[in-house]
C-alpha cells in the first residue's frame, strides 16, 4: 500500500469515527435529562421521534388509532425504563424495537379475538 493511500485510509477512518461519535452523542444531553426525569427533555425526545415511531407501528398494525396508542405507550415505557438504555445502539433504534414489539403484541392479541367459525364442529344456529 502506498503512503498516499495509507494517509487517505487513516484520514477516512478518523473522519468516520468522529461521525460515529457525534451520532452516538447527538441527543445525549436530552437522554441525560430524561434519565433525570426532566419532562422538557422527554417532550423534546418525543418531538424528535414520534412521527417515525407512529409510522413504524402503523405499517405493522394497519390502524391509525391503534398505532397512535402503541406509539404513546411505547414512549411511556421507554421513559420509565430509560435507565436500561445502554447506549450500545442509537436511542432511535432502541425505541423502535419497543414500538415493533408492542405492535406485534397488539397483532397477536387481535388475532386471538377472531376465530374461524368453521373450525368449531357441533355448533348449531339456535334460530333454527
Amino acid at each position: 500500500m502506498g503512503a498516499a493511500l495509507k494517509i487517505r485510509t487513516s484520514l477516512y477512518n478518523n473522519k468516520m469515527s468522529n461521525v460515529e461519535a457525534a451520532f452516538r452523542n447527538l441527543h445525549q444531553d436530552l437522554l441525560d435529562g430524561c434519565k433525570a426525569g426532566d419532562q422538557r427533555a422527554q417532550f423534546q425526545i418525543y418531538k424528535l421521534y414520534y412521527k417515525a415511531m407512529y409510522n413504524t407501528s402503523l405499517r405493522i398494525v394497519n390502524d391509525s388509532m391503534e398505532a397512535e396508542d402503541i406509539m404513546q405507550e411505547s414512549f411511556l415505557s421507554a421513559f420509565e425504563k430509560i435507565d436500561t438504555y445502554s447506549g450500545t445502539v442509537s436511542f432511535g433504534a432502541w425505541l423502535k424495537k419497543i414500538v415493533i414489539n408492542r405492535s406485534l403484541d397488539s397483532l397477536s392479541r387481535r388475532k386471538g379475538i377472531f376465530e374461524d367459525i368453521d373450525q368449531h364442529t357441533g355448533l348449531r344456529d339456535e334460530r333454527m
